[in-house]
């Protein structure tokens, strides 16, 4: 061949396997945004037992096309908490088995025949179909999923074009006496197994490395015994993709990583052991046969079948070998405390996954928010560090979850996805601001208690006071409630709340003022008891925050978007006499008598 034959020849190889990974890439991305409704829904259940997550990540990969996104996708749920290590292991085994779908949609171009429906069937011939009707859709799609539709088919068209394009590439080079012994080679199963590793760490994909293999199988009559290495080691190559994702990932997000490594290792290697060794006594006669397109699938499926068989019972002791690999220890017990491991940017490529794991995030932020407000409400010596280790868990939350929305909202472009990611930022905000609040309150409590005898607030003022903070965490309780179910009414309920809360935080600040200035209390007293009635009024307002923006939220979803005024106002009349009769004060007077009093009095 000449240097102009040569050259063409690694133009039209290289051109083609660019074509094929960009094709199986956004078939996959496609893919997995349509799918990501049911992955929300299903996850749950079908890893809850290792078999039925087996036939799930077979079905997933088979659907979504990539073996690779399924095992980062994986390494995601493991890292932020949706699955357990143990459950993982089923969806990794049935991942391999569902890659082979792709060998076997491309050896469909290996039929022969030349009857219109053997040659219709062929992907060669209708992928210029799917890829036309495919850019009509994108073009004039104005739905996510119908775009997510047109993309599918593109991608599927413009990667079978791909694979002709290498087929035809490797054709010419069939007549080299080089490559014929290079190909010879790969039938010592230490070369080729290592040959095929490596090519598949480099572009990251074993579908791809299988589409090469299968490219030079039509064109150049690989045989049997240089297949079956490249096929296996083709499958370790591919855990290089889950092994990068897991680097910035939690520990348990790397020893899904490891137990995908583990599982490659542990399928490849028994099965070449076993293969090669009875071929050591019984000569295998189709090792030096053509593999053809069929034989490729074929080799692949059968390579996964007898890894599934060998470790859906024992995948136990994968899973203890990962955890052997990267022990737990009791700092990582302790730092997992202030991490919020459900938000793994994993997870950013299935918005509708990475979404319901924000909301667990930020409903997880509400309920250390309450926790703390209810320590604040016991306070002593004893349980301050308890409360300020709380604070410090909703900074480091609040921070975690404003970087995680930051990032989400650039994946995210439906509507209703746009007002739930609006809901989630306002409540993260609101219940981080009221954990600056909270440590505030924490610092006057500090002062309470060293303040000298002469400048002490009157036990009626430490009453009411305390009065003030139980109402201000029933609302608090009623908020955190309200925005983990959702409750629209119960929302409204809040905001009524709200009006009563600070009408008796006004009273109780005029009924302070009068009594100081009838007993000459001191102005330090006075300016604290201010400043502490004030800054737990000021929670409220971060209630109202949250309360408005679910009620908001709900009516960008489609809720209720006229309620009757009749209703409201019944409903803030019996929020006024509930609160009323609750929050009626003992009244201490001078020589110990006391009377109920109206807190309007």
């Amino acid at each position: 061949m000449s240097a102009v034959e040569i050259f063409l020849v690694i133009v039209t190889m290289i051109g083609g396997l660019a074509l094929f990974m960009f094709g199986m890439n956004v078939m996959s991305k496609a893919l997995s945004s349509l799918t990501g409704g049911v992955l929300d829904k299903l996850l749950g259940l079908v890893t809850k037992n290792r078999f039925t997550a087996f036939l799930f990540g077979t079905t997933l990969t088979a659907v979504v096309q990539s073996s690779s996104a399924v095992s980062v996708l994986t390494v995601g749920l493991v890292s932020s908490g949706i699955i357990m290590l143990h459950q993982a292991i089923g969806l990794l085994i049935g991942g391999g088995l569902g890659s082979t779908a792709t060998a076997w949609l491309l050896s469909l171009n290996a039929l022969d025949g030349e009857s219109l429906i053997m040659t219709i069937i062929k992907p060669s011939s209708f992928s210029p179909f799917l890829a036309i009707a495919g850019v009509a859709i994108t073009m004039f799609a104005k739905k996510e999923k119908t775009l997510n539709i047109g993309n599918s088919l593109l991608g599927f068209a413009v990667m079978m074009i791909g694979m002709n394009l290498m087929s035809q590439g490797v054709a010419p080079l069939k007549e080299l006496p080089a490559l014929k012994s290079a190909l010879v080679s790969f039938s010592n199963p230490i070369i080729g197994f290592l040959v095929a590793c490596a090519i598949t760490m480099l572009i990251q994909s074993s579908d791809a490395t299988v589409g090469i293999v299968q490219a030079f199988a039509l064109s150049m009559g690989l045989s049997f015994g240089a297949a079956i290495p490249l096929i296996c080691g083709a499958q370790v190559g591919t855990c290089v993709t889950a092994v990068i994702s897991s680097l910035g990932a939690s520990n348990n997000g790397k020893r899904t990583a490891l137990m995908n490594l583990y599982y490659a290792l542990l399928k490849v290697i028994p099965f070449m052991l076993l293969f090669y060794g009875v071929n050591a006594f019984l000569h295998f006669p189709f090792l030096e046969g053509a593999v053809g397109g069929i034989g490729i699938p074929l080799c692949h499926t059968a390579i996964n079948l007898f890894g599934a068989a060998l470790w859906i019972p024992g995948g136990g002791l994968i899973v203890s070998l990962a955890q052997k690999t990267i022990p737990f220890s009791e700092e990582e017990k302790q730092a997992r405390e202030n991490v919020l491991t459900m938000l793994d940017e994993n997870l950013l490529r299935h918005p509708s996954i990475a979404l319901d794991q924000t909301d667990r995030a930020v409903s997880a932020l509400a309920g250390t928010v309450g926790e703390a407000m209810q320590s604040l409400l016991q306070f002593n010596s004893e349980n301050d560090k308890t409360t300020r280790i709380l604070l410090e868990r909703i900074r480091q939350y609040r921070d975690q979850i404003d970087s995680y929305i930051t990032k989400l909202s650039a994946h995210t472009s439906d509507t209703k996805d746009a007002a739930f990611i609006l809901l989630l930022t306002n409540a993260n905000t609101a219940f981080g601001e009221i954990g600056v609040i909270c440590e505030s309150i924490v610092n006057f409590n500090s002062k309470l208690s060293e303040m000298s005898s002469s400048d002490l607030i009157r036990d009626t003022d430490r009453t009411e006071m305390q009065v003030l903070g139980n109402s201000i965490a029933e609302i608090l309780d009623l908020t955190v409630i309200g925005y983990e179910t959702k409750d629209v009414l119960l929302s409204g309920t809040i905001q009524l709340y709200r009006e009563e809360v600070m009408q008796m935080g006004d009273i109780l600040k005029a009924r302070h003022y009068k009594r100081m200035h009838g007993e000459g209390g001191r102005l330090t007293s006075t300016t604290l008891y201010a400043d502490i009635c004030y800054t737990e009024e000021r929670l409220i307002d971060y209630c109202d925050i949250v309360a408005d923006s679910l009620i908001k939220y709900n009516l960008a979803v489609g809720g209720d978007k006229s309620p009757a005024a009749e209703r409201t106002l019944k409903a803030k009349q019996h929020v006024h006499e509930l609160f009323m009769d609750k929050y009626e004060m003992l009244n201490i007077g001078e020589d110990g008598s006391g009377r109920m009093i109206d807190l309007s009095e």
